[in-house]
């Protein structure tokens, strides 16, 4: 719901208290109260948390008699189960949920039995995780433990959405997901909107789905001001299906299908053998980059846009070549912290251009969509906790 993860907490804390507020007492919370809770609460969040409590009570219909955690209750007692017991690392890759609602009269056996069957000696911690999130699959079904993920609600969306997740279907719901053809975009020219700088460090891409919207996504270091940083692939929809980011795609969804065609998905910037230290470049390095540009730039699937180098508004060169040697000058020459990251970024870019290329020829474009999909919904394997996403 933001990028700050301060912020976040405060929100999400927001919809804690409104939503316990309207399911359980049928009346919103004053606006003092609210803004004790989160200090940025304004009319556009208040929209917001309304939409969220009308999705919410629709899943509910006529239950409550819940305890609302985030930061105190059974959220963290779950959490540090899983964490410690289920082999959880990163808490979002497992299960995305934002605040964790349960029968207050029913607390006691639900912590008991997850308790129990993450405790059984002799149980390794995958197994474990699997049994924990088959018991949260049949505690959600009935409406006795429900952890829920949020998103800010656009103000031009006119009520919000209440979707299940991870509750074993397996990515099966939407199956007519596809690359619209010309949308993936590797623009690379250097300097013209900002000098020493890419236009972007991105790979652009839009996908068309069965109810004629569209989603748009974006594979980049998500920091620029790191010069070496790992490339994330993250979804936003757009159109009939536009709504708050689905987020970033699994790296067990993608490392699933990929292993499935014998292929890998590209490196991080820092683990790539020809993206070197910055000011560590080689004519081997080079020739890498440009023999990988050579092979696509024909390619139709991609639009590179503009292969050009400016400063201050006038065209310096027009070849790869030129753009390249450009932006490998510009690490260690220009101050401005993001120029390295933004050209680590465009590299990877390229790698992930080749990828698309690579799955198409395996004729598995339609495939490759639905993974994106879903793993960005985090919505693959067993492994994957289940929540009630509103969006």
């Amino acid at each position: 719901m933001a990028t700050n993860a301060s912020e976040t907490a405060k929100q999400e804390n927001g919809s804690r208290v409104f939503l316990e507020s309207v399911i359980e007492t049928g009346k919103e919370p004053l606006d003092v109260v609210m803004l004790k809770i989160y200090g940025g609460y304004n009319p556009e969040w208040k929209e917001t948390y309304r939409k969220q409590a009308v999705a919410l009570k629709k899943f509910l219909g006529s239950n409550k008699g819940y305890e609302y955690s985030r930061d105190s209750g059974i959220m963290p007692y779950i959490e540090g189960i899983a964490k410690r017991d289920c082999g959880v690392s990163v808490k979002d890759r497992w299960n995305p949920m934002d605040i964790v609602m349960v029968k207050k009269n029913m607390k006691k056996t639900v912590e008991g039995t997850i308790r129990e069957i993450t405790n059984i000696d002799g149980i390794e911690k995958q197994a474990n995780l699997s049994l924990l999130n088959t018991y949260m699959k049949e505690a959600l079904e009935d409406k006795i433990l429900i952890g829920v993920s949020l998103k800010a609600i656009s103000k031009n969306k006119k009520s919000a959405n209440a979707e299940l997740a991870n509750m074993g279907g397996n990515g099966t719901g939407r199956i007519n997901i596809d690359l619209i053809p010309r949308s993936l975009k590797c623009t690379l020219t250097l300097g013209k909107k900002q000098n020493y700088l890419f236009d972007t460090g991105e790979l652009g891409f839009d996908l068309k789905t069965e109810s004629g919207g569209q989603i748009h996504g974006q594979s980049r270091n998500f920091q620029y001001s790191q010069p070496r940083n790992v490339v994330q692939t993250d979804l936003t929809p757009k159109g009939k299906d536009a709504g708050a980011k689905l987020g970033k795609v699994s790296s067990v969804a993608m490392d699933k299908f990929f292993s499935n065609l014998g292929m890998t998905r590209p490196s991080s910037a820092t683990k790539h053998p020809h993206i070197p230290l910055v000011g560590k470049w080689n004519d081997i390095d080079k020739k890498y980059w440009i023999d990988l540009y050579n092979k696509l730039k024909n390619n139709p699937m991609i639009d590179f846009g503009e292969v050009a180098v400016y400063q201050n508004g006038k065209k310096i060169g027009d070849t790869f070549e030129e753009v390249l040697e450009n932006a490998i000058m510009y690490e260690t020459n220009v101050s401005d912290r993001s120029s390295a990251g933004r050209f680590s970024s465009k590299l990877i870019a390229m790698e992930w251009v080749n990828t698309w290329v690579q799955i198409s020829k395996k004729n598995k474009m339609e495939d490759w969509c639905r993974v994106l999909y879903y793993g960005a919904k985090k919505e693959f394997g067993s492994a994957n906790g289940p929540f009630l996403k509103i969006y």
